[in-house]
């Protein structure tokens, strides 16, 4: 499996290096358009397909030894440079084969393995709807359930079932009332033994305690791509780029993420990793 390209992302800048009078300056200050345009499509900054080459022509910029006019400099640094915006769109679908940081490793029913990329920005749409099992939980994770707790913050029953969320910046849950059978939003603090301890800022019970069994399924409305992992099933619509190297790009403006079927006949490789699920 070929290994991933250099992602990075900047500012926007203009898209011709020879197109200007001066030289090219990359810290001179730039134009940033807004992340979402007013027509809601995405504003993508660039693209550098190899990271190596544009620090190193940022090396060479700094000690004076490029004044931006040497093809065999600039020529490479142009090549390496991509404006997002400009490329076809598209959709795809397939099957998750990795998870990382902003990124999808995906493989498609032909074989094909794409690179879906989310925004920067944190601006593209992801929804992930699917069930796992309870003890998929990890510390972090926004959860919301319909349960009872008594004086102490301990549930007076085993959870069947709850909600995994993704909690909203600034969001102030109702705070949790002994004794009453509620809706309850709070943030997993450890699950350890079936043992679920849940924190939430507000009211006097600031640390609950229920009990899951084997059986307790979690039920992930999500959007965000920490949630994602091996084996969903995903469909991304975005911008795509066949690069380099064989490798093909879907900066995505839409992904979406469930879990197949029991016994679908899709399969991972033992190879596949990934990452551990944090919100917040």
């Amino acid at each position: 499996m070929a290994a991933w390209a250099a992602l990075a992302f900047v500012g926007l800048v203009s898209s011709s290096l020879f197109a200007q009078s001066a030289p090219y300056d990359p810290y001179a200050p730039q134009v940033e358009e807004p992340p979402i345009a007013e027509d809601g499509s995405l504003n993508w900054p660039v693209f550098y397909k190899s990271q190596d080459i544009q620090a190193n022509y940022e090396k060479l910029w700094m000690t004076g030894s490029c004044l931006g006019n040497s093809k065999k400099v600039m020529v490479p640094v142009a090549k390496n440079r991509l404006d997002i915006n400009k490329m076809p769109e598209g959709k795809i679908e397939g099957i998750v084969m990795r998870v990382g940081q902003g990124q999808l490793f995906v493989k498609q029913a032909d074989g094909k393995l794409k690179k879906v990329a989310v925004h920067p920005a944190g601006v593209s749409r992801i929804e992930i709807s699917k069930d796992v099992p309870a003890s998929w939980l990890k510390p972090g994770m926004g959860v919301r359930l319909v349960g009872q707790v008594n004086e102490a913050g301990r549930g007076v029953e085993t959870l069947k079932e709850l909600d995994i969320v993704t909690i909203p910046p600034g969001f102030e849950p109702d705070p949790v009332v002994a004794e009453k059978r509620q809706s309850i939003v709070a943030v997993v603090s450890s699950l350890r033994s079936n043992r679920l301890v849940l924190k939430t800022p507000a009211g006097s019970l600031h640390r609950l305690l229920f009990q899951i069994s084997d059986e307790t399924v979690a039920h992930v409305q999500a959007k965000d791509l920490a949630f994602a992992s091996v084996g969903d099933l995903v469909e991304a619509k975005g911008h795509l780029y066949n690069g380099d190297n064989n490798e093909a790009w879907v900066f995505a403006s839409d992904v979406t993420l469930t879990r197949p079927e029991a016994n679908s006949g899709e399969e991972t490789s033992s190879e596949t990793t990934s990452v551990a699920s944090n919100s917040n």
